[in-house]
């Protein structure tokens, strides 16, 4: 008698095998579905990084003063965050040291420098990326990211205890404020991604020195 396989073995294995043959194209499209997520997550690091190089940036090309960051008066903010009597804000510490305003300059309406020195140098200012290997079955390959910047409104009850304040994404109409709102849409291959970040115009304090 000789050894063999038995016909229902064989039919098991040709089902087997039919599985598996029915399960590849899953497999490659999942494959590929991961693939597009982690190119959609890194076309996000790179407009987060974005983002993040921006707010590096000074404020404004004049709250540089004396190789110090001042607080600049506004030509259209609220009211309340204008200077006292002490050359100070509302919550500001009175001190040589302290965060203070300097009037030699307003900040400036006028966004966009060759020299990109601030923040609204960045409105208007697009980079791309492209993925090198186009020809592959990707979603995401050629990807644009355009910078905008805006003022936008600074109002609400700043001598309330608690403040309570709602960043806006409509830009005001004329002037400057307080904030600055950093818009950058991203698109990929067709699909937009949009993040936003806000800067604000609070200068900073000087490092305090030991007098020797």
């Amino acid at each position: 008698m000789k050894k063999a396989a038995s016909l229902i073995e064989l039919v098991i294995a040709i089902v087997i095998m039919g599985i598996a043959v029915m399960t590849l194209p899953m497999m490659l499209a999942q494959t590929q579905k991961n693939n597009e997520f982690t190119l959609q997550q890194e076309v996000l690091l790179a407009a987060r990084t974005k983002i993040g190089d921006i707010l590096t940036y000074r404020w404004d090309k004049n709250s540089l003063v004396d190789d110090r960051i001042v607080v600049l008066q506004v030509t259209n903010g609220d009211t309340e965050l204008d200077p006292n009597n002490n050359n100070r804000r509302v919550g500001h510490i009175f001190g040589n040291k302290r965060r203070k305003f300097s009037f030699e300059n307003n900040a400036s309406t006028v966004f966009g420098d060759a020299n990109i020195t601030d923040i609204d140098d960045f409105n208007g200012v697009s980079s791309g990326l492209t993925l090198v290997k186009a020809n592959l079955d990707y979603r995401f390959t050629d990807i644009n990211m355009t910078t905008t910047v805006q003022y936008v409104s600074d109002n609400t009850n700043y001598s309330d205890q608690n403040i309570s304040y709602t960043f806006p994404t409509t830009p005001i109409g004329a002037g400057s404020t307080n904030i600055k709102m950093i818009t950058l849409e991203t698109v990929a291959s067709g699909v937009t991604f949009t993040l936003r970040a806000y800067s604000a115009n609070i200068g900073e304090s000087e490092f305090l020195r030991r007098d020797y």
